[in-house]
């Protein structure tokens, strides 16, 4: 087909065959939508830090303790070629090492605490009792509360948050047709010919082009008339068409690897935080274990008690200090003239991990794509289907114009109302070969990712905090008691080496 515009007076619709290309967009729309939705393009930036004070921050306590543990390998090395007597060696061995075996201890037992707030994704062990993930065995807290951590999450974030007759009236006309015009007409153009060749094949084969491109123009100008009144139809039916709530709650519950990264990802900061800290308490610890060990040496049955006490001690204390530190105190607390902040270390990035919860969120759940899978299997199909036969059927009665009583007469009423099904099936067969087209532009579009962005970066911070600490909060102890059990052990261990 030749190069020409339809032109109804609003939109024109070029019918050159469209490239492989990116979906153009309006730049006056992106402003303008910048305005309408609360500033939804707003950029939700993290503060910009010296590479050097970040690498010293997050490296700083682990060249120190390297240091440490060179120097008390070097004080060892000393006594050994000086040719001091083994007993004495022994004992310095002894002292240097309580310490460091702490400081590995703590970091080993959060690491592991970490790890098993999400692994094993399945039960792992014996006697479950029934579905609650517990039993003689394990199975990560995420993966086992998935379901009530994607309700909750999912019920602020595109529940509350975002709301869809929000998401659907960012659909406009002008932008609608100036972008996916061609492709519209592309599809339109093949309707035409599949529907002809069934219902007047040798009428069609003998029309001219120019009669044919009419034909397409008309149809064209009907289908932009017929726009905004499908699309206020949506939008007033858009809860039973398409739950997004519901959608991203089972597709999280289906796949919790998807929670999993999710969660890994946003707070991997503060994962690193917490072990190095707990690492720096466990080397505290360990320096006023090693005091008490000394002082109580020559006790024979002391360390037997003091070194799994202190092993006790140290290990719950450290993973509550580290749990407590990720979301709490939940508001700021300044000092220094607000150059100290005092708040858990999760909601201190509130900005930056609401801009990366946004991004994972709608990567991998709330997208146009995973939106229209979710559709076509779930009950608001049929009710989108109704809506869009509705709308198609008017469309072609338009069309006819004075003549759509004679029509069914002349043609036959039947054969009339399979034309319109025909039209109908014809573009649900075309359609799907643009999808990619539609989806690209749809998530441009709806801008669900900086609208959430913000959004969560603007959330009081205990609202924040509730959308995710509850559900962790109900299985803190375990993690807490898994510490103290931990340092049990490893106490007991000491206690037998140290006292040979």
């Amino acid at each position: 087909m030749s190069a020409r515009d339809i032109n109804d007076g609003r939109v024109s619709i070029s019918l050159e065959p469209m490239g492989d290309g990116a979906v153009p967009l309006l730049e006056e729309r992106r402003a303008a939508l910048s305005e309408s939705f609360l500033e939804v393009e707003e950029p939700v930036e993290a503060p910009v830090q010296d590479p050097w004070m970040m690498f010293w921050r997050e490296n700083g306590f682990w060249v120190f303790f390297f240091l440490v543990c060179a120097t008390s390998v070097a004080i060892v090395a000393v006594k050994i070629a000086q040719g001091r007597p083994s007993a004495e060696v022994s004992q310095t061995v002894e002292i240097l090492s309580i310490p460091i075996v702490s400081t590995i201890f703590t970091w080993c037992h959060i690491w592991l605490a970490v790890q098993m707030c999400f692994y094993p994704v399945e039960f792992f062990g014996c006697c479950k009792i029934g579905n609650t993930g517990l039993g003689l065995g394990w199975q990560g807290i995420v993966p086992r509360k998935a379901s009530k951590m994607a309700e909750k999450s999912c019920e602020l974030m595109v529940g509350r948050l975002v709301k869809m007759e929000e998401i659907i009236d960012r659909f406009t006309f002008d932008e609608f047709f100036s972008t996916l015009g061609q492709a519209m007409a592309q599809c339109q153009a093949n309707v035409n010919e599949k529907v002809a060749a069934k219902h007047i094949p040798k009428l069609w084969a003998v029309l001219p082009q120019s009669v044919k491109e009419e034909m397409l123009r008309k149809a064209m100008e009907a289908t932009q008339a017929s726009f905004e009144p499908m699309r206020q139809d949506i939008r007033g039916n858009i809860e039973s068409i398409l739950n997004v709530k519901e959608m991203a709650v089972t597709r999280m519950v289906a796949h919790p690897e998807l929670l999993i990264h999710m969660f890994k990802q946003v707070g991997r900061k503060e994962f690193s935080f917490i072990m190095r800290c707990g690492a720096q308490m466990g080397l505290a610890l360990g320096f006023a274990q090693t005091g008490l060990w000394a002082a109580t040496r020559g006790c024979s049955w002391c360390s037997w008690v003091l070194l799994p006490v202190s092993g006790l001690i140290i290990g719950n204390l450290t993973n509550w200090v580290a749990i407590k530190m990720i979301f709490s105190p939940v508001h700021p607390h300044r000092f220094c003239g607000g150059r100290v902040n005092f708040q858990g270390v999760f909601l201190k990035r509130q900005p930056e991990v609401a801009k990366e919860l946004a991004r994972l969120i709608t990567d991998t759940v709330v997208n146009a794509e995973r939106m229209l899978e979710y559709l076509v299997a779930s009950p608001g199909y049929e009710k989108a289907l109704d809506i869009f036969n509705k709308h198609i059927a008017s469309t072609l009665d338009d069309l006819a114009g004075f003549a759509r009583e004679l029509i069914p007469v002349a043609m036959g009423k039947d054969q009339w109302t399979e034309l319109k099904k025909d039209v109908v099936q014809a573009l649900l067969e075309e359609l799907p070969q643009h999808s990619d087209l539609f989806s690209r532009f749809a998530d441009q579009v709806l801008q669900i990712e900086n609208t959430l962005a913000v959004r969560l970066a603007k959330l009081p911070p205990d609202e924040f905090e509730q959308m995710l600490h509850p559900v962790f909060q109900e299985d803190e102890w375990l993690l807490i008691l898994l510490g103290g059990v931990l340092g049990v052990i490893v106490g007991l261990f000491q206690a037998a080496v140290l006292g040979q």
